[in-house]
C-alpha cells in the first residue's frame, strides 16, 4: 500500500535539502519516541520540478522491499525528479569490506541483535548523496536515542537504478 502525498514547493539546493532532510528526522524522533518498540518507519519523499510528494512504503520481505523501491525509483524518474529523501527502520552495523556487505541476507543484522537506528538517506542525479544515521536503543521501557551521524552511501544500495 502506498499513499501519495503531493506538495508544491521547489527545492534548489543541497542545503534546502538537508533541512528537510533534518526537519523529517525530527519527525520521525518524535514518533519513536512515543511509540517505543512498536516504531517502524519507510517513508520516501520525492523531489520533482512541480514540487515535492511523499509514499510510505509497505513490505514484509527483501523482495517486497526491492519491488517497491524499484516502482519508487521508476516514478521518481519518470515525473523527472531531482532528489529523493528514504526514511526507514533499520538496523545497523560497521562493514569493513565489501565482502561481508556482499555475504548480508535479510535478517541477519535484526537477529545478531544489531544497534537498531532510524535511517536517512539524500540522493539524486546531480547532488552527492547524504546519509545519516539516528542509532536508538530500548533501555527499562524508555528510548535512549544516540548521535546522528553519516556514513558511507555506497554501501546503501537501497534505490537500485537511481544515481
Amino acid at each position: 500500500m502506498l499513499a501519495m502525498i503531493m506538495y508544491q514547493i521547489h527545492w534548489d539546493d543541497m542545503d534546502d535539502l538537508r533541512k528537510l532532510a533534518l526537519q523529517l528526522m525530527e519527525i520521525e524522533k518524535r514518533f519513536l519516541l512515543e511509540e517505543r518498540e512498536e516504531y517502524g518507519s519507510a517513508i520516501v519523499v520525492v523531489i520533482t520540478p512541480e514540487g515535492r510528494y511523499s509514499e510510505e512504503v509497505e513490505f514484509d520481505s527483501e523482495d517486497d522491499k526491492a519491488r517497491a523501491y524499484a516502482a519508487i525509483v521508476n516514478r521518481a524518474k519518470d515525473s523527472h525528479a531531482s532528489a529523493i529523501i528514504t526514511i526507514n527502520s533499520s538496523f545497523k552495523k560497521s562493514v569493513p569490506s565489501d565482502d561481508e556487505v556482499a555475504a548480508y541476507r535479510w535478517g541477519d543484522l535484526e537477529r545478531g541483535a544489531a544497534q537498531r537506528a532510524i535511517t536517512l538517506t539524500i540522493s539524486g542525479p546531480s547532488i552527492k548523496a547524504c546519509c545519516l544515521s539516528l542509532p536508538y536503543s530500548f533501555q527499562d521501557g524508555a528510548v535512549v536515542v544516540g548521535e546522528l551521524s553519516d556514513f558511507d552511501a555506497a554501501r546503501v544500495g537501497l534505490l537500485p537504478g537511481w544515481p
